[in-house]
């Protein structure tokens, strides 16, 4: 009897793989186009760069892992998020205004 059961359930996996996702099948949805990603300017590709060779430098130079975190801190990474942070203020103000 178990012979006649492993072929039912053979049979049933088959008929569930491919007879119901074709009765159960959606609706064709039309494929979205691409999304375009605009080419970054020279000028924030720039920005990124001296942010990370800023960064870098004052991490060679003011060693944080030997135990001078404060500040690396106030010198590396508080005038780079300065910065960063200005621009985006910037330009949520230029794009709210134009």
């Amino acid at each position: 009897m178990s012979g006649l059961q492993e072929i039912l359930v053979l049979v049933l996996i088959v008929i569930v793989l491919f007879f119901l996702p074709r009765m159960v099948s959606r609706p064709a949805q039309t494929p979205r186009p691409p999304v375009q990603i605009r080419q970054i300017p020279w000028k924030w590709r720039l920005a990124l760069f001296v942010s990370v060779i800023w960064l870098v430098i004052a991490a060679l130079w003011l060693q944080p892992w030997a135990g001078d975190l404060v500040t690396f801190a106030s010198v590396g990474v508080l005038p780079v998020a300065a910065f960063w942070g200005a621009v985006w203020v910037l330009t949520g103000f230029k794009r709210r205004d134009g």
